[in-house]
């Protein structure tokens, strides 16, 4: 009888140790989407040996809307960005636009939910909750992983699972709120780290900090269009177009992308012959205007950046030299 009890109790809480790493998750996924909160928080992001370390104030009405107003660094701070209605939009006071963003992190209910769900096939791993303090307050540190760090030989990217090789969260065990967030893309390579340094439970809000300014409007910050007569009704200046282009080549796209609040648009028109492609870039001149190059030439491309009067160009494209240049020639004023 002793034997079956002890067995039952082992049992027991075998199973309460597997199920526990889920009722946090669950238990922070509910903070996410219903608690009121305001704060500071930091977060860095790593590429490589570079790493970004940004600043902001926030206020979160659970999954319903959100306000951040960037700290640092110096040259973002006075942005603000706004969710609300499923959407991001980034502005400055300054300015007369906003710009709704179109990639977004993954929001952290969303993260917590695919987690749970992941947890629950058995394709991602927790080890056991462990307890510890982050600025004052105590927590319960998650440590999830992939079941499987790397997919089967054969197993196309789109086919893979969809979450982070590892993910950390620091859950406020008072709130279920989490302090502290550390996700790697790739093994033994953290990408990003978020953490709060202040937090504000039920702060007083107000609604209309969740909406634009009287006289502020949104649009999009990239756009997709199939003539440069359509694109030109977005961009601020006039749009250029090369008077030579290679027989048979036409016009597939033209892409119109915003850079950020007050920052000049990079206009990009993709073409294909039936052999080749290529792709120019032109932006009207600023400060900030020229275009980041590769620090190494692609394979099996040209490539050709230039200023003309008040313009940079970008041409690139799998077409010989001497196509490239004539094109670049018939573009000069």
């Amino acid at each position: 009888m002793r034997i079956v009890l002890l067995c039952w109790v082992f049992f027991w809480m075998l199973g309460g140790a597997q199920e526990r790493p889920v009722q946090w998750l669950q238990r922070a996924q509910q903070a996410e989407s219903s608690l009121v909160i305001a704060g500071v928080r930091i977060t860095e992001i790593q590429a490589g040996r570079s790493v970004r370390r940004i600043e902001e104030r926030f206020w979160r009405q659970g999954a319903r809307s959100e306000r951040i107003e960037i700290l640092a660094p110096p040259e973002r701070r006075g942005e603000i960005l706004i969710f609300r209605e499923g959407r991001w939009l980034v502005y400055r006071p300054s300015d007369k636009e906003a710009l709704e963003l179109s990639r977004m992190p993954l929001p952290g209910n969303l993260l917590l939910q695919t987690a749970i769900e992941l947890i629950q096939a058995g394709i991602v791993q927790s080890e056991p909750p462990v307890e510890t303090t982050l600025n004052g307050r105590t927590c319960v540190l998650l440590r999830l992983s992939l079941a499987r760090p790397k997919p089967p030989r054969g197993v196309s990217p789109e086919r893979r699972e969809p979450f982070p090789a590892s993910v950390s969260l620091w859950i406020d065990k008072e709130t279920g709120v989490i302090l502290r967030r550390e996700v790697t893309m790739h093994p033994n390579a953290p990408a990003l780290r978020t953490e709060i340094t202040r937090l504000e439970i039920n702060p007083r809000i107000t609604p209309d900090m969740f909406n634009l300014p009287p006289g502020v409007v949104a649009r999009p910050l990239e756009g997709t269009y199939k003539t440069v007569e359509e694109a030109q009704r977005v961009v601020p200046f006039p749009i250029r177009t090369p008077a030579y282009l290679p027989e048979k080549a036409t016009l597939e796209r033209v892409l119109v992308r915003w850079r950020g609040p007050g920052r000049a648009p990079v206009v990009i028109l993709h073409y294909q012959t039936p052999s080749a492609r290529f792709s120019l870039f032109q932006a009207y001149k600023t400060r900030d205007s020229a275009f980041q190059r590769p620090s190494k030439r692609p394979e099996r491309l040209n490539v050709r950046f230039w200023q003309d009067d008040d313009y940079v160009f970008g041409l690139v494209g799998d077409l010989p030299r001497a196509e490239i240049e004539k094109i670049a020639r018939s573009l000069s004023r």
